[in-house]
């Protein structure tokens, strides 16, 4: 049995990858400004995954708004912290884009 934890975040989201897994970077990384950070990835990776983060955010807090969860509709407090995280996600979008103008916006 491996142990998760010694794997380095870039090392994990390669392996979905290869895995053909749709790789979840909420899963592999703490907040949205370390995979902004993580030299390990190329920009474009990251900038695809920081998309990918935002758009299952965006889903998530839709959802909530439409009432359609799978779950009980979550506390204000609990959208408060996805719609906190979206920023985040957002903020470290822009940092990136800044930096890079090449990139695309996300889809």
């Amino acid at each position: 049995m491996s142990d998760v934890s010694a794997v380095e975040p870039a090392q994990a989201v390669t392996a979905d990858a290869a895995a053909d897994k749709a790789p979840d970077p909420r899963r592999h990384y703490d907040s949205p400004e370390d995979l902004a950070e993580d030299i390990d990835l190329d920009i474009t990776a990251r900038h695809e995954l920081l998309c990918q983060w935002k758009k299952d955010l965006d889903q998530r807090l839709e959802a909530e708004s439409e009432g359609m969860s799978a779950s009980d509709p979550i506390a204000h407090e609990q959208e408060a912290k996805l719609a906190n995280e979206h920023r985040r996600v957002s903020n470290a979008l822009e940092e990136l884009v800044r930096g890079h103008p090449d990139l695309a916006p996300c889809r």
